[in-house]
């Protein structure tokens, strides 16, 4: 599962590592991003030309009813099961992007409260979740871009924290993931699997994190106060489909 992940960057990195033709001025780092919010997703949008794209995180389906009731907007979707369900078997095959990340969040029973902990690659790269998008258009022809994080049964590392995990790109399958030329649903699901545990850290961060409001470097610092284990607060009309 994937409910909380950190992003942070200096933009000459995040071009290089990820190879972009261009970087939005309006970029700015998250040690806290949440579902419903605007955050970026990297895409192709011709053969060998990656950008990057502010999406909401929580995919909004472009056959959902101008003006009818909501339906759910999963921050994340179970990876095994995609080509079964209405709402990601059409993306596919065509509507793929990467998620950029330092690291996520997942919370532990400790002492009978929840306590978050912070996973990293053991180099500390930036890395990518697989992602899936749509586009919305409303009834004024306002579009609404969005996408959800896939995930996969857990590691053995990470089984310990939570029995479900963000499917994580090792960086030679990025290309394939994010391709506009590769259009084979089922080619592309080979990438959907656990993260090898021998390359993955855990360690306790700030209690903090539970609340969307904070949002500083301080939530994810080496030595921090881990007394306050309230639940992690949830996404507004957001669901984990894992």
């Amino acid at each position: 599962m994937c409910g909380r992940y950190v992003i942070q960057w200096l933009p000459d990195e995040l071009s290089e590592r990820f190879q972009l033709r261009r970087i939005p001025l309006s970029l700015f780092e998250s040690f806290n991003a949440a579902p419903t919010q605007l955050l970026p997703t990297i895409v192709e949008r011709a053969v060998g030309e990656r950008e990057v794209a502010m999406m909401k995180w929580g995919l909004v389906p472009r056959w959902s009813k101008v003006g009818g009731a909501k339906p759910p907007a999963p921050f994340n979707a179970r990876g095994e099961s995609l080509l079964e369900k209405p709402m990601f078997r059409s993306l596919v095959d065509k509507k793929r992007c990467l998620v950029p990340t330092n690291g996520y969040y997942e919370w532990k029973m400790v002492d009978g409260k929840k306590q978050p902990y912070y996973f990293q690659l053991k180099d500390q790269e930036l890395f990518a979740f697989a992602g899936l998008f749509d586009e919305f258009s409303d009834a004024s022809g306002e579009t609404t871009t969005s996408y959800t994080i896939i995930t996969t049964e857990a590691n053995e590392f990470s089984s310990e924290y939570h029995h479900r995990m963000p499917v994580i790109l090792p960086r030679d399958a990025e290309k394939e993931w994010s391709s506009a030329d590769q259009t084979d649903a089922h080619a592309v699901l080979q990438l959907v699997k656990p993260y090898p545990s021998e390359l993955m850290t855990a360690r306790p961060v700030s209690a903090a994190v539970n609340s969307v409001r904070t949002n500083d470097a301080s939530l994810i610092a080496a030595d921090v106060d881990t007394t306050d284990r309230d639940a992690p607060e949830g996404g507004s009309g957001q669901r984990s489909l894992w």
